[in-house]
Parts: C-alpha cells; structure tokens; sequence
C-alpha cells in the first residue's frame, strides 16, 4: 500500500469502513458532508496566519503594558483576529450571501481571542512576549508509523500551544457541533501520538470547539495512549487489508449516515446487499395497523426499550459536590447547611444553600469564592444564583445522563392519549416531564431556537414522534418543511411518521409557501364548517361528528425557517401566512412549530413572535438572541446538546430535551 494512511481516511473508516475502501477503490479522497462547517477553512486560513505571525503583533497589541486588563488583551486580540477575516471577506464577494454564517465565524474568532487572553493571564510580562509562549506553532505537518507492523500515517496539526509550566497541547479546531466528538477525540489523539514519535515531546490532546460558543475539551495522557492502542493501532492494520481487498469492509452500525453519504450509489454497486425494510421498527412513533379492507383503524405505538435511568452515580457526584461546596465555605469562614436534598438532573446538579444565622450577605460573597475554585481546580462549571432569600448553586454534571423520548412517554401515557396535539418536550432538572399542548389556548404555535450544536434537530424529532405515539393519523397529520434536508432525514424516523404525513418533506422555498397558503384555505373552510354545525372549534365539532367526519389536527413544522425569507417577497408572502394561522388557527386545529438557529430581528420579527405563544430556546450565541426569543437573558449560558429554557405559558423553566432512542 502506497503514500499511507491519512488522519481523515482514519475518521472515514471510524464512520464507515467502506467509505474508506470505496475512496481508495476509485483512487479519489472521500470528504464527508454531514458535521461539516461551510466556513471551516475560512476559520483555519484566519487563525493559522495569526499564529505564525504571533512573533511580531500588532502596534495595538505590543503597546499594552505588563499586567494590562484581560478585557484589554481580548479586545486587542479580537481585532487582530477579525481584521484577518476581514482579509477574507475583501477576496470573495461570496460571503456577501451568507451574513448569518459569517457572523458565527465572527463570534468563534471573538471566542478565541477570549479563550487566550485567559491563558496569557497566567504568564508575567506584556501579552506581546507572552503570546508566542502560548502559540507554539501554527499548521503543521506530520508522518510517522505507529509500530513496527503499521502503515505510514500523515496528518496535519491545527497548533501547537502550551500552558505556564511549558507543558506542550495539539489542538484540532472544530466548528461543528459535537456530534462528531468521538471522531475528533480519536484525531487528535493520533495527532499527539505522531508529536511525539517525531519531536520526541509529549503533548496532551485539546480539541477547541466553536459553535460558535467555545468549548475545550482535553484528554488525559493516558487516555489518549489507551485509545491508540485499543482502537487505532488495530483499526489501521484492518485498513491495509480493506485497501488491497475492498470487498471486506464491513458496513457501519450508523445507517444515519446511509442518506448522507457522499458514496451512496458506489456503495450500493460494491456491496448488493439488501436493504433494510422501511418497516422493520422504527424509532418512537406510531403505525398505523390496517384493516382487512384496507382501511386504517388505528395507530400501533413501536418504542424501542429504554429503561428509565436510575442514577445513582448521579446522586453520588451531587452528594460529593454538595459537601466540597459546604467544605469551602466553611473554610471562608461561613457555616451553612444545605436544608434539602441535591436536586439531580440529566445535566445539572441544583444544591441549595441557606445560612441560618448572620447576614446572607457574607454568604453571597463567600459563594463567588468558592464558585471561581471550583472552576478553577476542579474544572467544574458552577453559577451562584440569588431567588428572593432563595440560595443555590446550580453546577453542570461531569457526566451528563442522556434523556430518553420513551420512558417520558410511558411516564405521560394517560394525559398524553387524552388529546391529539400534546407532546413531550423533555425532563426538568427536578424529574419532572417537560409537556405541551397545541390545544392550549396560550400555547397554540411552539417557536424554536436554538444555534448548530444545540440540540435543535433532536429536540423537533422528539416532539413529532411523541405527538404520534398514541394518536393515528385520522387524528394528527404532519406538513414537514425542511430547507436544510437534514432534521427528518432519517430513515427510520421518515417511516414511523410516513402514515401522518399529508405529502413528501418541502425542501424549496417555492414548494413551501403554496403550502402554507393551502393550510390558510383548510383553516378558513373549518371555521365555515363550524359555522354550520353551530360550533366554536374542532374539539366541540369532533365530539358532534361521526368518526369518518371527524377532523384531524394539522401541524406545521418548519425548520431553519430563516432559509425561506431571505428575498423580500417571499418573506412577506411567509409572514403574512404566519400572522393568519398565528391569529385563529388554533380553533380550526390548526398549529404552527417555526425552528431556527438564527433568531434575530429580521428572522423573527414582533410580527412572528406575537403569534407564537409557546417558545423554546436552547442554546444561542448572545443575550440579544435570548431576549428576542424569551423576552429575557440566559438562553446564551445554556450548555448545549439540548439543554433548554421553554416558557410553554406557565411561566419559564429549564430543561434537558428528550432524545428518541
């Protein structure tokens, strides 16, 4: 085998074995879309000429003295930064076309200018001298062997940076939510390991993720060593073998990735193999069971198995954070107890904290001690929060507990069968569902928002297949609208609400205003219906009505809605359509679910907001975004990975969104 191994053909062969075997099969490299960013070079083209000039900054930059404030070193390194996008955008009017993406490039470069202004803090002298320090080396790249019987393996580094003790780090930069996680952990701890065979020096392994909110995350030495030999080393010695016998590469476990793949119908040509059923089970949803005529009689719920977490891990990690929070706060001199249990949620821990004797003032001084010692020696995220004489420390688990749709349902069976149009949104910190109503008057249309890698896609599966779990499709009935062709993608998933659909999934703006507009029609001849029968809405006419008469609720779900009023007259016709649905609608049995990852002023305007009583913001990138989805701050501090705050007409809450298994 010839010009070996590289790191991206060994995240193809993670993903898929085959993907590998069919690019070396016709000699071509094989890029895998899903995960991607489209901006990710742009990313690495700014952020790699930076680091190699790191030697000789700014005038802005040298000018600041020794021991400056860090607010000054991040405005000074943020501009250093964006006027290298700005490079960018000067050489290719291109980018004109997509502000929204360029605006979380932006953010991501802000974010890391952040992110090493904090690093600097901890060197003596000026940032200047201290910068190339901590920016080693830019792009670089590397080849080696891994053992005496491995193939040659290539890759290219992102950085190199190290920390005040000279302790040295490879960082792979990511602009892509962390579904891909597993992969880049694998990555860069091959990166470390060919730093170390070729420099001879050790470097821990970071992965520096921009969505665009930074998150870091580090493997220890002996984890990163534990997963080259467990996995790596073994998964390229099978490579040699796939590449000189292509017909042995196994299929992956991931048919999500079938719909995706960018070698879909080479794949298909190489490996006849049969195709699963669109029936086999799918995920949580319901199916129709027909009738020896032909007719539908009713919905059949197929849930797959997931018991309900019992979570005494949890427990145990909460109880230990509660007494080491006790512990520091003695240690500042404050005695306080914790007069309740910790409340254990999928992603967070709630501790309670009172004082019961003296001013609760030294306690909220002392706390801001002991949150930023937390973070600081345990890398542990805490906040501090004040509710009337209220004390808590809300801290965010070391090892999240995955929320499944199932359990939730059988948890909400009986309010859930009582009614078409409720659904499960997901599980509060305290254990308790998370759900809503489309019949509810004060929560007719649900608005969602939520940035790429918070959770968005997964969040509205979960609500489609929970509407459907115990209803049949002469009850509810689905309109998809999905610009971005990836939320209902799934093969499984498009087959447990096939039944419910009224047609295909609308990708195209011009499939998906004539539509709405239709929807506009059926609203309009169900009040004229009602009128007739001398009823106020659906409910009072499906009691009236004979079974074959009885109308269906209609749900309109829309992702990424900002795709479909980029030009003016489509966003007018759109809005327009929005406002008559948001109106009355909700009698007809009528509903609207508008998603986006973009929730600004001209994407949802007063007129979009006012109609849409329900709203769900995971996570976003600024207060501003917060606020013009909530009416308030705090959606841009959430965690990602579907945790949300939902005022579904009972005021605001927190939660972590259901997954379907």
């Amino acid at each position: 085998m010839t010009n070996g191994i590289s790191v991206t053909e060994v995240r193809n062969a993670l993903r898929c074995p085959r993907i590998f075997a069919l690019g070396r099969l016709h000699r071509r490299a094989v890029s895998f879309p899903v995960g991607s960013s489209c901006l990710g070079a742009t990313f690495h083209r700014v952020v790699d000429r930076f680091a190699n000039s790191v030697a000789a900054p700014p005038g802005y930059l040298a000018a600041l003295p020794s021991g400056a404030p860090r607010d000054d070193v991040e405005a000074a390194l943020a501009r250093w930064l964006l006027d290298g996008l700005v490079e960018e955008l000067g050489a290719d009017p291109g980018y004109a076309a997509i502000p929204g993406e360029v605006d979380d490039l932006a953010e991501a470069l802000r974010e890391l200018a952040r992110h090493l202004a904090g690093r600097l803090q901890a060197f003596n002298g000026t940032a200047a001298d201290a910068l190339p320090r901590v920016v080693r080396a830019g792009e670089r790249s590397f080849e080696s062997t891994l053992g005496p019987d491995g193939p040659l393996v290539h890759g290219r580094i992102d950085a190199l940076y190290a920390d005040a003790r000279g302790q040295l780090e490879v960082v792979e930069y990511k602009l892509t939510d962390e579904a891909n996680e597993e992969l880049d952990r694998a990555q860069v701890a091959l990166y470390r390991e060919l730093v170390r065979r070729i420099d001879g020096q050790d470097a821990r392994p970071v992965v520096l993720r921009f969505t665009p909110t930074l998150r870091e995350t580090a493997m220890a030495l002996e984890d990163s060593a534990a997963l080259i030999d467990r996995s790596i080393r073994p998964l390229l010695i099978e490579m040699l073998h796939w590449a000189d016998e292509p017909e042995r590469a196994p299929a992956t476990a991931r048919k999500d990735l079938c719909a995706a793949c960018p070698v879909a119908q080479p794949c298909a040509e190489t490996y006849p193999e049969r195709l699963p059923p669109r029936d086999d089970p799918p995920t949580a949803g319901a199916r129709p069971r027909p009738g020896v005529d032909g007719a539908t009689l009713e919905a059949t719920p197929v849930v797959r198995p997931v018991a309900s977490a019992d979570d005494e891990e949890g427990r145990r990690d909460a109880e230990t954070l509660k007494e080491r929070i006790l512990g520091e706060l003695k240690k500042q001199g404050v005695a306080a107890v914790a007069p309740k249990p910790a409340v254990v949620g999928p992603t967070l821990f709630v501790i309670e904290i009172s004082r019961p004797r003296g001013s609760v003032a030294l306690l909220d001084r002392a706390a801001e001690d002991v949150r930023h010692r937390l973070a600081a020696e345990d890398d542990v995220s805490v906040t501090y929060e004040k509710d009337g004489g209220h004390r808590r420390f809300t801290v965010k688990r070391p090892r999240p507990r995955r929320v499944f749709l199932g359990p939730l349902l059988e948890d909400r069976r009986d309010w859930l069968q009582g009614k078409a149009g409720r659904f499960v949104l997901g599980q509060r910190p305290d254990g308790e569902t998370l759900v809503g109503d489309f019949s509810d008057s004060s929560t007719p249309h649900l608005l969602v928002a939520g940035q790429s890698g918070s959770g968005k896609s997964v969040l509205l599966q979960s609500i489609v297949a929970s509407l459907v779990q115990y209803h049949a499709p002469d009850s509810i009935r689905f309109t998809l609208i999905d610009p971005k062709r990836v939320t209902f993608i799934g093969p499984t998933f498009k087959a447990a609400v096939a039944a419910h659909l009224d047609g295909p999934i609308r990708y195209e703006a011009e499939e998906a205003l004539p539509v709405i507009e239709q929807l506009v029609e059926i609203m309009e001849e169900r009040y004229r219906a009602f009128e007739r029968a001398q009823v106020s809405g659906i409910d009072e006419y499906n009691d009236q009505a004979q079974r074959e008469r009885r109308l269906e609720r209609r749900i309109l779900v829309v992702d990424e809605f900002q795709d479909l009023v980029g030009e003016r007259e489509v966003a007018q016709r759109f809005f327009a359509g929005v406002k008559r649905l948001g109106a009355k609608a909700r009698a007809a049995g009528v509903h609207m679910l508008l998603a986006t990852q973009r929730p600004d002023r001209a994407t949802v305007p007063p007129i979009v907001k006012a109609n849409l009583g329900g709203k769900v913001a995971l996570q976003v990138s600024s207060q501003t975004n917060s606020r013009i989805v909530l009416d308030q701050g705090g959606a841009e501090r959430l965690l990602g990975k579907g945790d949300m705050l939902a005022d579904m007409g009972h005021g605001l809450v927190r939660a972590q969104a259901a997954m379907v298994a």
